[in-house]
């Protein structure tokens, strides 16, 4: 089952082994950090719900990190899955 369009997957195979691990685990990190945020925004906006303000101004850095952080899993997951070839 393929996940990438087809000229994505064709940059990704043109990419050296060395940078697609570097590529992969800067990905990783930036997935990780994306999650992070999320769930961050979460508590702080079920924080001030309790206190009377609306958590809806929180939503737009919700849907934003949680989009960057689908992106960069699926760019990491290519770059990983690029270096762990042997060709």
């Amino acid at each position: 089952m393929k996940i990438l369009p087809t000229p994505v997957e064709e940059f990704v195979n043109r990419t050296d082994r060395n940078r697609s691990l570097a590529f992969g685990i800067s990905g990783a990190v930036l997935a990780f950090w994306s999650l992070y945020r999320v769930f961050w925004a979460l508590y702080v906006s079920m924080t001030f719900s309790g206190i009377g303000w609306s958590p809806v101004s929180l939503m737009v850095p919700i849907v934003l990190w949680g989009a960057i952080g689908v992106v960069s899993a699926v760019a990491a997951f290519a770059f990983l899955t690029r270096y762990a070839k042997q060709t």
